[in-house]
């Protein structure tokens, strides 16, 4: 673990050339030597390049007491930092306003186009209201976790963890039931499994720790390693540079990973007291079933979302993990399962349409799962029905439909203007004949006919004390 505590000779040679304001130009033979009369073993002492966005310059002295890294240049002269400053502070409070993180294994085209086309100016988001803000970013997250995402990290990246591997075949289920149309079952069965990679990655009795202990826990071992890499596995280096705030901006690794951190300790793992956000994504609410928030199908694609940035802290945080940073592979097997995919799509809507029929023609009710409850397919059959018969026949006895509503989801009919010679004509076409007393009172208010598609159910019932003529759409004939 790099450090800012060393023995004192080693920070000694830190401060007297920082003093003298040398370590720009400092010889390599100048820093030995300095080294050797402070009674120091020196193994060797080399010019290197450390950090990770933008390469920095220091010297490396290994010596009997430990390993330093001293930086050349000051952090107040680094241009890129400088000018990096503003506009990270003003990133990382973005993720933590849309209730997000920086996403892992994409570029920045692949995460900032789809915010951009929802609407969101990332530089002036502290212009927007909490709850629109997150609402608008809500569009954005299945263009961010889309099939090119989705399918080849799950088959490639997180095939390959140590931590997340024995779920994929859930992961891949809960894939395929998202596309089934079973998009709540599918938020629920991913929700449980995060905490486990957690514990997992911590690798060791986790019993006794809080939530809170092992989100913190499991994203140091990552951050510490980060550190490590960026420091050039040195032990020591200048306290100035090791600062968080600094971090975040040398190193997109740390700045991940600290995103990470706070949505999983606001957000996901937050008291259901204190959880005040639009998505619902969050543990507790889950777990207890506080609120039907959790039940957003977009939890779906935050779900995937953060267990592949469970297995971008596993990078770093197992020793030999096989994830790489680099984009995953479209192979057999991501082909695969994107033809699983599509046939789940095809599947549904045919199963949609078939359920349908089969129910408006045996007048069966429709009952709704927290996934849908098929209006789509039944407004697609009421304005097919409107389209091809009732207008139509309307139209053969000298009807003009000046005015067609769309298919209306409270009732679930459409209705049609019609006029000739003066006249005008209203005519509603309810769904089933199944419906509420009440609806078929309101739509006699203003509408001749009160039609219904499919066969007679109980006409007489549901249709109680209505004066104007009701009838199923294949008995009727358009008036003259």
């Amino acid at each position: 673990m790099v450090s800012c505590k060393a023995h004192k000779n080693i920070t000694a040679i830190w401060h007297i050339y920082s003093y003298q304001n040398k370590w720009g130009a400092v010889q390599l033979s100048e820093v030995e030597t300095l080294a050797i009369s402070k009674g120091l073993i020196v193994e060797s002492v080399e010019n290197v390049e450390f950090g990770f966005m933008s390469r920095q310059k220091g010297v490396l002295l290994k010596t009997d007491l430990g390993t330093a890294l001293y930086p050349r240049e000051k952090l107040e002269n680094l241009d890129l930092y400088q000018k990096n400053i503003e506009a990270t502070e003003n990133l990382e409070k973005f993720w933590h306003s849309v209730d997000w993180f920086f996403p892992a294994f994409m570029n920045r085209n692949q995460i900032f186009d789809p915010i951009k086309v929802c609407g969101i100016e990332i530089l002036n988001h502290s212009n927007y209201p909490k709850k629109p803000l997150q609402k608008r970013f809500d569009s954005a997250l299945s263009s961010i976790y889309n099939f090119s995402n989705i399918i080849p990290i799950t088959e490639d990246t997180l095939k390959k963890s140590k931590t997340v591997s024995k779920h994929v075949p859930l992961i891949r289920e809960s894939i395929l039931s998202f596309y089934s149309g079973m998009k709540i079952v599918a938020v629920a069965g991913l929700i449980p499994i995060v905490e486990n990679i957690i514990s997992t990655i911590i690798g060791e009795n986790t019993d006794q720790l809080t939530i809170i202990d092992k989100v913190n826990k499991c994203i140091d071992k990552a951050r510490d390693n980060v550190i490590k890499i960026h420091f050039n596995h040195a032990q020591w280096t200048p306290k100035e540079y090791l600062e968080p705030s600094v971090l975040k901006i040398t190193d997109e690794r740390v700045f991940i990973l600290e995103t990470i951190r706070n949505w999983l300790l606001t957000s996901f793992y937050s008291s259901t007291a204190e959880y005040d956000n639009y998505s619902g994504f969050n543990r507790h609410v889950f777990a207890h079933a506080k609120s039907e928030l959790w039940q957003n199908e977009t939890n779906f694609f935050r779900a995937l979302g953060v267990i592949q940035a469970m297995a971008f802290v596993e990078c770093f945080a197992v020793e030999e993990s096989k994830v790489s940073l680099f984009g995953p592979v479209h192979d057999e097997n991501s082909e695969a399962l994107r033809q699983e995919v599509f046939a789940c799509m095809n599947y549904q809507l045919i199963k949609q349409q078939l359920l349908t029929k089969q129910k408006s023609e045996k007048g069966l009710p429709f009952n709704p799962t927290s996934s849908g409850d098929g209006w789509l397919t039944r407004a697609s059959i009421l304005s097919e029905k409107m389209d091809k018969e009732v207008i139509p026949r309307l139209r053969e006895n000298g009807w003009d439909c000046g005015y067609i509503s769309d298919p209306i989801k409270d009732g679930e009919y459409i209705t049609v203007h019609a006029s000739k010679g003066g006249k005008i004509l209203k005519v509603a076409l309810l769904f089933s004949c199944a419906s509420s007393n009440e609806l078929y009172k309101k739509l006699e208010i203003d509408h001749e006919y009160i039609l219904y598609q499919g066969h007679q159910n109980k006409q007489g019932s549901f249709a109680r004390g209505i004066k104007v003529e009701v009838r199923s759409l294949s008995a009727w004939i358009a008036p003259n």
